[in-house]
């Protein structure tokens, strides 16, 4: 009896240790569904999920995030080539002029001739009828100037092969005319035969003396970079050099094409002499001062030689003035409220060839863009709008030659 009682106890104490281990494998189980989870993340099942859900979250603008591999890397060599490239190729050379016209026609189907105009200095060269019709690149370079019967144009290039360069009105038949790396502002004579400039030299400044007590001494002047105006024949490219200050600049041709004025500067007199514009010719010392304001920069001479429009610096901006061949009779054509700030530029005229109008370049508004006004100073309207809205215009203040009209 004591055996079976014992034999129970021990069934009893066996099923008990059965039980005891069922709460072991609930804890091995737990660490084994932890470790699951581990591999779920792991596994590659669980890895797309959060590839896919990060990948179209900083690429938000596209909603589809199959789509995403496939068109982004497309969209960004699509979008920008067209852009810079193709349009304005369409603007500038097919479309804007054509597109455009409509609203052009208002206000300059009066206006005769072509003129040419350069987008910056040393960049691409444009023709363009004064309506604003026909725009056509004809070259590179910078200060073009149409010849007076408009069969060809003038023009510099700092650029190798560098110099004073021609060619026809539609662009063709390229001619190196005179060799030089830093000639500027080339401007025809009325005849076409040469070809008024500046450019760079060497020269020599004046002595000085100078003296401690009684005794004197002079002093020999020293080598200083120098700006002169040279004439150039046409024919066979040979080289006049005019009587002319130490540092001249932006010559102008008188109607007979006997004289030359040009935005003179220190004379080399002792003690030093500074002026504005001068008068001098081809042959001959025949150097003369006309104006002795220093802010007198840029003049352009009338077709019937009677007016010269130039451009003054005043206080902290570009005006256009207008005088008598003589220097008399001096005042502004363009001006601007003091209440402006900053004030607009009015810069680089040029004359129609009937004389009756002048074009001129501002940024009134906000931009470089094309004006136009009577020889007088009225009637200032803005032309050229399809060309400026198709080409952005540079100046830079050193007197450069924008625009010239031709017949």
């Amino acid at each position: 009896m004591k055996r079976i009682l014992l034999l129970s106890f021990l069934l009893l104490l066996l099923s008990g240790c059965g039980q005891a281990t069922v709460p072991e494998a609930a804890d091995t189980a737990g660490p084994t569904a932890s470790s699951v989870v581990l591999e779920e993340t792991a596994t590659p099942t669980m890895t797309p999920e959060p590839a896919a859900t990060m990948t179209p979250e900083p690429a938000a603008a596209s909603e589809s995030p199959t789509s995403t591999p496939t068109t982004e890397p497309v969209q960004p060599t699509d979008t920008p080539t067209p852009t810079p490239t193709v349009a304005p190729e369409v603007a500038v050379a097919q479309s804007s002029p054509a597109s455009t016209l409509a609203t052009e026609e208002a206000s300059t189907t009066d206006l005769d001739g072509r003129f040419v105009f350069q987008v910056a200095s040393g960049g691409e060269i444009y023709t363009v009828n004064a309506d604003g019709s026909d725009l056509r690149r004809v070259g590179y370079g910078m200060d073009p100037d149409w010849s007076s019967d408009g069969s060809q144009i003038t023009f510099s290039r700092w650029s190798e092969p560098w110099g004073i360069y021609t060619i026809s009105s539609d662009g063709s038949g390229e001619r190196l005319l005179l060799s030089s790396n830093v000639a500027r502002a080339p401007v025809w004579s009325p005849d076409g035969s040469q070809i008024a400039f500046y450019f760079e030299t060497e020269g020599l400044t004046a002595p000085d003396q100078m003296c401690m007590g009684e005794e004197c001494r002079t002093i020999p002047g020293h080598i200083q970079t120098e700006w002169h105006v040279g004439v150039v024949d046409v024919a066979d490219g040979y080289l006049h050099q005019p009587y002319v200050d130490r540092f001249s600049f932006s010559p102008t041709w008188s109607a007979d094409g006997e004289w030359l004025v040009y935005d003179g500067g220190d004379s080399g007199a002792t003690p030093s002499e500074l002026h504005g514009l001068c008068l001098t010719t081809v042959e001959g010392p025949n150097n003369a001062v006309l104006t002795n304001n220093t802010n007198d920069h840029f003049p352009v001479w009338s077709p019937d030689g009677t007016r010269i429009a130039f451009m003054h610096w005043q206080h902290d901006h570009w005006e256009i003035y207008i005088m008598n061949a003589d220097g008399g009779d001096r005042h502004p054509l363009t001006s601007s409220s003091n209440y402006v700030k900053p004030r607009p530029n009015n810069a680089s005229p040029a004359w129609s060839p009937d004389g009756e109008h002048i074009v001129f370049l501002s940024d009134r508004g906000g931009k470089w863009e094309f004006y136009l006004m009577d020889a007088d100073g009225s009637s200032q309207r803005e032309i050229l709008e399809n060309v400026t809205d198709a080409l952005e215009i540079q100046y830079t203040g050193t007197y450069e030659r924008v625009i010239s009209w031709g017949p």
